[in-house]
């Protein structure tokens, strides 16, 4: 029998209390040992009064003592071959100096050793497998084993989380917090949860991911996608306001968020928008898609409002809906009474055939091209009585299907209605069917699974770098081969009109200064008509700047373009400190601020990244725009850009056969 040892135990100690009580809740056989020389019995159960009192070596032990304290009986425990030791005292890294010498010190005491040191400051880990819950906090103990495990950088969202799995019906594995992460971050804590043979999904809740972790959540990825695992990420810290909150608690660096999204989505990690969706992806992957079946959900139903509200849910959140198959039209609409919609969502009324392979619902579970069913239900859940007979011989034919077929099935309530036995009974017996509340919440996981578009990223701006003017600009990004639209510079009290007496009008003109947004300070003019008006224009645009704050001697001169007319698109390329650089392409010019449609890749781009880029906003088979954006790229990550922190062309203007830059901001590190 195992030994756990709660140290610092107290009937006052509100962290050890709990502890104490999820210990013995879990598993009534485990002996556990309150350590503390104050009292003769916590909770009934004799003490001992220090660590070196314990009549063996704990398999576990939950520390919640002064740090100081707590650092001589992580080293005691630690000598001893304790297997798990949970600090839950804080004032270690987070604090001060003292606080950040102790915790390096704890570092030094576990290398080499076997013992998982979880902490500083955090409430620990269950695991549900060997029925050991050494969490200081209260936790849901109604968990059921299964094949979800949670890793939380933050200890008072774990219970949280576990109770959301419960409520979900899910099965746990394993769980744990991570606090400061001294020894065992939350990649290290991830890379523990995906080797367990028992877990299949894994749930994380993460805060930050600093330059020296980022190689073990790479590690961690890389071994999930080979094992054939799924890891789903709840990230904080997205606005500023949670940027300042995450790193006042933690202090963690958070990486450009569209960038970390794009992490994610290049590994096959899940990313979750809410604590509710985090436990909503874990129900759904679990479900699976057969190898080889198309990403598209088929949903059947029923009735008008129900196809209805799920054809707005699958357009809000971006699920592929199915494409009948050309045979599984003819052969619905077969069977199908007149009035009936024919497509997906289905809406079928007067059915002429309920039971069998060749039904309504068997066709769709047949129909190639269909990888999910969905079937919203709109009334009450069943119950074994007589009269609702119907409704139960349906699911039970429902169940039948998913399985014969190998298809995974979802019935989801569209409105919140109480569970029955017989649906409690019916998740027990079927567990290849998802019986789940909240049709949003499901349509919005969908999204995340079987996304119809990629989501959309934000455009970053850099923060405290220099900006070269556009004339230099321009030049560095035509030297890295990008075509740039025809111009002069004409500096300060130089003849313009004469230097521009070569180009074609109409003209755009800009001011040359170490500027980005030159059009908000009034200094870029358009459409000038000929050569002969262009000195009054720079001298407009030169007191614009001015009287908007720009020194004169921050104006070198200007550049006079001939204006080409075509698709606009951004392309920004950006370097974060933690994740790299990554390219941004989106609607360009005035489109940019006011669309939010883009798309972001890390670089290197690969094969048919170019191309899917330039999709996004609307430009396909353009030989010279795919070769352009990827030669930019090239000389971005490594080329002859490789030095400067960002370089942006917004727009870039695209034609039917060629495109060039129209305008082009560098920045330098």
């Amino acid at each position: 029998m195992s030994l756990v040892a709660v140290v610092g135990a107290s009937p006052r100690n509100f962290w050890t209390t709990c502890a104490i009580h999820n210990l013995r809740t879990l598993d009534p056989a485990l002996e556990v040992v309150p350590v503390t020389p104050n009292h003769q019995t916590i909770a009934g159960l004799p003490t001992v009064p220090d660590v070196s009192a314990l009549p063996e070596t704990p398999r576990a032990a939950v520390i919640a003592i002064r740090r100081e304290a707590s650092v001589e009986a992580v080293r005691q425990l630690t000598a001893a071959g304790t297997r798990d030791i949970v600090l839950v005292t804080d004032g270690f890294g987070e604090r001060d100096d003292t606080g950040r010498a102790l915790q390096a010190e704890l570092v030094d005491i576990v290398a080499g050793t076997g013992t998982r040191l979880w902490g500083p400051n955090c409430v620990g880990f269950a695991d549900f497998a060997e029925k050991v819950c050494a969490v200081a906090e209260p936790a849901w103990l109604d968990a059921k084993p299964g094949p979800v495990s949670i890793v939380s950088q933050s200890g008072a969202l774990l219970s949280a989380f576990l109770a959301a799995a419960t409520e979900e019906n899910l099965g746990v594995d394993f769980c744990a917090s991570t606090g400061n992460g001294a020894v065992l971050g939350v990649p290290q804590a991830l890379n523990l949860a995906l080797r367990r043979d028992t877990t299949r999904v894994v749930c994380v809740y993460l805060e930050g991911v600093s330059e020296q972790q980022l190689p073990v959540f790479l590690d961690a990825f890389e071994y999930a996608r080979q094992a054939g695992k799924q890891i789903i990420v709840l990230k904080s810290g997205v606005s500023e306001r949670g940027a300042r909150a995450v790193m006042s608690h933690t202090a963690s660096i958070s990486g450009t968020d569209s960038v970390f999204s794009e992490l994610l989505r290049e590994h096959g990690v899940l990313r979750a928008d809410g604590a509710d969706e985090l436990v909503r992806l874990a129900t759904l992957c679990l479900l699976g898609v057969k190898a080889g079946r198309p990403r598209a959900v088929s949903v059947l139903g029923g009735s008008g409002g129900a196809a209805a509200l799920c054809s707005d849910l699958a357009d809000r959140h971006g699920v592929n809906l199915t494409v009948f198959a050309d045979s599984t039209v003819a052969k619905i609409r077969e069977l199908a009474g007149p009035g009936s919609f024919i497509d997906n969502p289905l809406d079928v009324i007067g059915v002429k055939r309920r039971e069998g392979d060749d039904s309504i619902n068997g066709t769709v579970f047949k129909d190639p091209n269909t990888g999910l069913v969905l079937l919203p239900w709109s009334v009450q859940f069943p119950s074994e009585t007589e009269h609702e007979s119907v409704h139960t011989w349906n699911w039970g034919d429902l169940s039948r299907l998913s399985a014969e077929n190998e298809m995974p099935l979802i019935i989801n309530s569209m409105a919140p209605v109480p569970d029955t036995e017989f649906v409690r009974a019916y998740r027990q017996a079927h567990p290849h069917v998802a019986v789940l509340h909240n049709l949003r919440l499901t349509f919005s996981a969908l999204g995340k699974l079987f996304p119809a578009q990629p989501a959309a990223a934000t455009r970053t701006v850099a923060a405290e770098a220099r900006v070269l003017s556009e004339a230099d600009s321009r030049d560095l990004v035509a030297a890295a081969g990008l075509p740039v639209v025809r111009g002069v510079r004409a500096g300060r009290g130089e003849d313009i009109a004469a230097l521009a007496a070569d180009l074609r009008p109409p003209f755009a003109v800009k001011v040359i200064a170490p500027v980005s947004h030159k059009s908000r300070i009034g200094g870029v003019a358009l459409g000038v008509a000929q050569a002969a008006d262009l000195p009054a224009c720079a001298k407009e645009i030169e007191s614009n700047v001015v009287a908007a704050g720009l020194s004169p001697e921050d104006v070198e001169g200007f550049l006079v373009e001939e204006m080409v007319f075509g698709r606009e698109v951004l392309v920004g390329l950006n370097t974060d400190p933690v994740l790299g650089r990554y390219v941004v392409v989106g609607l360009g010019g005035t489109a940019t601020e006011l669309a939010n449609r883009a798309l972001t890749r890390r670089l290197p781009l690969r094969p048919g990244d170019a191309e899917h880029l330039l999709a996004e906003v609307g430009v396909t088979g353009h030989d010279a725009a795919v070769s352009a954006l990827a030669g930019l790229c090239e000389a971005f990550d490594g080329g002859s850009l490789g030095g400067y922190q960002t370089v942006e062309i917004n727009p870039l203007i695209v034609t039917p056969t060629e495109c060039w830059a129209a305008d082009a901001v560098v920045t330098e590190f």
